[in-house]
């Protein structure tokens, strides 16, 4: 018995550890406090109303900028290191690197989805103190790698609770490229896609986080290689239906050929650290890492978008 019991205490604290962990990177640097904070919690009654999904002309991105953005990971060396990037309203921008590069660390450093150990982030010239309170709709939508859905319908997985009519709905699942899928999926858009959305592709996935991004009309898209799990006719009509909307911001993680060619910068990292910044013809002419990345995808279809 005595020795169940030590068994089964252990268990429990790796788990409590686990737990720690979690909440501690909840927390990003706030005081344990914030933790037991009390807060509504609406168990009837009217929900709060929800911030206003239209951007004021204040919040309309003219001009986003980082100086000397710097994470390091805990007891590693990996992360970033004083990275400075500008994006331009209406500009299309690829960070590309190898893998390891610290390419989706800056995507969310930049977002304050990981805290930064120094630098500076300024929207249209304004210090931005919060980036994780500030860069959410309508000012900032952002695809992961491995975008995050739940057992719920897919129309429930787009709107994530948005009001929004059916028109916006068909409007963002189009430009996803995700109507053909709703005729082979059970109960189209009320499909319950299971946890973790397990009951559609890596493709179908991916385009239900696109079609989740666009009906929220941000001023800033973020994307980290968000066509890696599609086929090539599929990935060229997403891109085109995404470079339809010639308001907004890009900036995107790939290597893909076609989006080099498009990009109106490409940040080139390597480890960790910004090695140059420019149009892919004049990379190519002075930089040999930018070959490299190149040829690394000589088999990749290089037909334009």
């Amino acid at each position: 018995v005595m020795i169940s019991t030590v068994g089964v205490f252990i268990a429990r604290w790796k788990q409590a550890g686990v737990s720690i962990g979690r909440m501690d990177r909840l927390l990003r640097g706030a005081p344990a406090s914030t933790l037991v904070r009390k807060t509504p919690i609406y168990l009837s009654g009217a929900f709060p109303c929800a911030r206003d999904a239209s951007p004021v002309e204040a919040d309309l991105l003219q001009g986003l900028s980082a100086t000397g953005l710097t994470h390091r990971f805990p007891g590693s060396e990996k992360g970033i290191v004083e990275v400075d990037l500008r994006l331009e309203r209406g500009s299309f921008t690829v960070v590309t690197g190898r893998i390891g590069a610290g390419k989706s660390t800056l995507l969310r450093v930049l977002l304050g989805l990981l805290p930064a150990d120094s630098g500076e982030i300024h929207w249209n010239g304004r210090l931005v103190d919060e980036p994780a309170s500030f860069f959410v709709p309508p000012v900032s939508a952002y695809i992961s790698q491995t975008p995050s859905l739940f057992s719920e319908s897919l129309r429930e997985n787009i709107l994530l609770g948005l009001d929004a009519d059916d028109a916006m709905l068909a409007q963002a699942v189009r430009a996803a490229a995700l109507e053909p899928d709703l005729a082979q999926l059970e109960n189209g858009l009320e499909t319950v896609v299971g946890p973790r959305g397990v009951k559609l592709s890596g493709g179908q996935r991916q385009r239900a986080a696109a079609a989740r991004m666009f009906i929220r009309q941000a001023e800033l898209l973020v994307c980290d290689d968000l066509s890696s799990a599609l086929d090539v006719e599929t990935e060229q009509l997403l891109w085109e239906r995404l470079f339809a909307r010639r308001d907004a911001t890009y900036l995107v993680v790939s290597h893909r050929r076609p989006l080099l060619q498009r990009a109106d910068q490409i940040i080139v990292l390597k480890s960790g650290r910004v090695e140059d910044v420019g149009r892919l013809d004049p990379l190519l002419e002075r930089y040999a890492e930018m070959n490299s990345l190149w040829a690394g995808q000589i088999s990749e279809q290089s037909s334009e978008f």
